[in-house]
């Protein structure tokens, strides 16, 4: 009898908790803004490496679409449109495919849903189980167990302000431990943005 009271009791305890991570991460998409620029810190944690390689620029999302522009390296940058996933480090630009089931369209949308807020999206495209916390901000932990060779993250964690729903930490982590951490400061809601960030010059 004590089993079954515990086992029912545990049952509730998991369903009230869904619904939490539900309600919130639904009001996390409703209430996100539209557009942000903000400055971004990118830190890579890769494995034999005692500190991380730091880079560093401007973020800014608009109408699905995201575009980082760094400082530092100078001239790296990073745009995402609804045509193209475009990458230029070291002076070497790379056009992603983004057809239908690569891995590289899952990223994208990685990265714009966690902007837009859509949480539960980006456990979708990534095939991840979703866990919330709520340490000052909103921390939402993404998981997946990867196959031998199979392409992707291993986790994911988000935290939003939770005043004004701003993303402003992303950790994603690879199969083999590597990762990295990208810090969101001083994001700004309001502020016009040129649509020429979004584009790569030819």
């Amino acid at each position: 009898m004590k089993k079954w009271i515990l086992s029912a009791v545990l049952l509730v305890m998991a369903h009230a908790a869904v619904f939490a991570n539900n309600a919130v991460a639904a009001q996390i998409k409703k209430n996100a803004p539209q557009k942000v620029t903000c400055q971004f810190v990118q830190e890579k944690f890769l494995k034999g490496m005692t500190k991380p390689v730091q880079s560093e620029g401007t973020l800014y999302y608009q109408n699905d679409c995201m575009s980082m522009w760094y400082t530092q390296p100078a001239g790296d940058f990073l745009v995402i449109n609804p045509n193209e996933f475009v990458m230029q480090s070291k002076g070497k630009q790379r056009k992603h495919n983004i057809k239908a089931g690569s891995p590289m369209l899952t990223l994208k949308n990685t990265l714009v849903m966690c902007m837009q807020g859509n949480i539960e999206g980006v456990a979708t495209e990534n095939g991840a189980s979703l866990s919330y916390s709520n340490n000052g901000g909103h921390t939402f932990t993404l998981s997946k167990e990867l196959k031998k060779g199979e392409r992707g993250y291993a986790k994911i964690v988000l935290v939003y302000d939770a005043k004004s729903n701003v993303l402003t930490s992303m950790t994603l982590t690879e199969a083999n431990g590597n990762y990295t951490v990208y810090t969101l400061q001083n994001a700004d809601t309001q502020k016009a943005i040129d649509a020429m960030v979004f584009k790569v010059a030819k």
